[in-house]
């Protein structure tokens, strides 16, 4: 069984049932809908597509909506130009059609944020300048590395602290949507602060969507100041290494990685290391050797998912990717991926009442080993028992039983957890163990002499309430 889940983006390379549903059978754990891109109508009928799949396949697949956040962009630009090295550059917020001499910006308060001295990055950072002088309308630059820009291309600002809020306008109607369609995951980009999923919440919870799982997009430098405080607010962290690898120097990237991974761990929240990828197979049918170690070392490195983009969106091989991924995954965690993390600190900032799943969970971790346990069962109301499970990283594969559809879609992304929806357990101790081997011995999941460890609650599917561990033999 293969534990680190895998991501893929849905796009015009494919939005049609065929592809999605051979992308499914090929190892995509979570679809995720990147909402820079598309209209409504266009993600509802993805949306069905996605549920009708996974039903007709008895599947919980959950869906990640990623917000845009305010992504700020150079205006038109009359075709490619190439700015020279040394040369002087204006961004105004006039509107105008760019040159090599000017281009504009529909960023109004851009004067207002930078100062003299201040880097700013177009193009993911091909183009850097460095601010000059500025005005009213105007910001003055010099070319410090040239290169080709074009209209909308991004702006990056590595050395400022942009007072601009986290969610826009168009992320309120599209977390609405979110909410609207039950998606399972809002990812949040241009987080920099702890207040940003504060905010982000506080709207989920006006529009009655309080349940969504909040993923941190880790991709400005300021987050990877705040981000002790950002794992504390967030369900779990996304290393967006597109953004990151402009805000910061390139060689520290692979370190800042490492040390989100490792940071998530400790919180006891899942982490997805994300882009670039596979990159190389959005036009080969075949990766690189250095993307193949690439996804490898996140595997090492612990991350609970992977996760596609260009590759399965707009890619000559969606699945191809999808398949080259599996592939990578399953050698890497057969070859000491599952040892990365065998030991690990004591989660932050738990209640008494999740200390005690915590403790459990180590016990189970343990006594799954000594005893060479086919399974570890966890019963869950919410998921959190099941992620506190994961984080320990069983050798043993995790099965989590929930009476919530909901739920085991949004447990799908954890670590080697495979979820299933399991109802009317009984009252007492003894019913529920026997429910549990009626409903995995009818699945062919276990056989008759195959040891469990049990991970439940008392009373079964209190929320909150894992406080009981329990070594079982499946009936003979």
């Amino acid at each position: 069984m293969r534990r680190t889940k895998i991501i893929a983006t849905l796009g015009p390379a494919c939005s049609d049932e065929e592809t999605i549903q051979q992308l499914l059978t090929s190892g995509v754990d979570v679809f995720r809908l990147n909402f820079s891109h598309g209209t409504a109508a266009e993600r509802v009928r993805l949306v069905e597509i996605i549920r009708h799949v996974a039903t007709e396949h008895g599947k919980y697949v959950p869906i990640m909506g990623d917000i845009q956040g305010p992504k700020l962009r150079i205006g038109e630009v009359e075709g490619v130009v190439h700015l020279l090295n040394g040369a002087t550059f204006t961004i105004t917020t006039r509107d105008i059609v760019g040159n090599a001499g000017m281009v504009s910006t529909p960023f109004d308060n851009l004067p207002r944020e930078v100062q003299i001295g201040h880097r700013i990055l177009i193009n993911d950072g091909l183009v850097e300048l460095v601010v000059t002088a500025i005005d009213e309308t105007k910001v003055a630059t010099r070319v410090l590395h040239g290169g080709p820009i074009s209209s909308r291309k991004g702006m990056n600002f590595p050395d400022t602290e942009l007072t601009i809020p986290a969610v826009t306008e168009k992320d309120r109607e599209d977390v609405r949507f979110a909410v609207e369609h039950q998606l399972d995951y809002i990812a949040a980009s241009f987080i920099r602060r702890r207040s940003d999923i504060v905010e982000l919440r506080e709207l989920l919870q006006s529009l009655d969507g309080s349940e969504l799982n909040v993923i941190a997009k880790l991709e400005k430098a300021q987050a990877i100041d705040a981000l002790e405080e950002i794992l504390e607010a967030s369900d779990g962290v996304m290393v967006a290494r597109g953004d990151l690898g402009v805000e910061l120097p390139p060689e520290i990237v692979p370190i800042v990685q490492k040390k989100i991974l490792a940071s998530a761990s400790r919180w006891g929240k899942f982490a997805i290391t994300a882009t670039q990828m596979l990159e190389s197979m959005t036009v080969s049918s075949r990766p690189t050797r250095a993307e193949a170690s690439d996804v490898a070392n996140a595997i090492f490195d612990g991350s609970d998912a992977v996760m596609l983009s260009a590759e399965t969106a707009s890619g000559s091989y969606p699945i191809g990717a999808v398949q080259m991924m599996a592939r990578i995954i399953m050698a890497a965690e057969q070859n000491g991926g599952l040892e990365a993390r065998a030991t690990r600190e004591p989660f932050r900032q738990l209640s008494e009442t999740d200390e005690f799943t915590d403790a459990l969970a180590g016990a189970a971790n343990y006594a799954a080993e000594q005893l060479e346990a086919k399974f570890i069962v966890v019963f869950t109301q919410t998921g959190f028992a099941a992620r506190l499970m994961s984080k320990f990283r069983p050798k043993q594969p995790i099965i989590a039983l929930t009476p919530s559809s909901w739920v085991a879609r949004r447990m799908s992304i954890l670590w080697g957890v495979q979820p299933f929806v399991l109802k009317e357990v009984g009252e007492f101790h003894e019913q529920i163990v026997e429910r549990v081997d009626d409903f995995l011995l009818s699945r062919d999941i276990v056989s008759p002499g195959d040891r469990l460890v049990i991970l439940m609650g008392s009373p079964i599917y209190q929320r909150a309430k894992t406080n009981l561990l329990r070594v079982h033999r499946v009936r003979t």
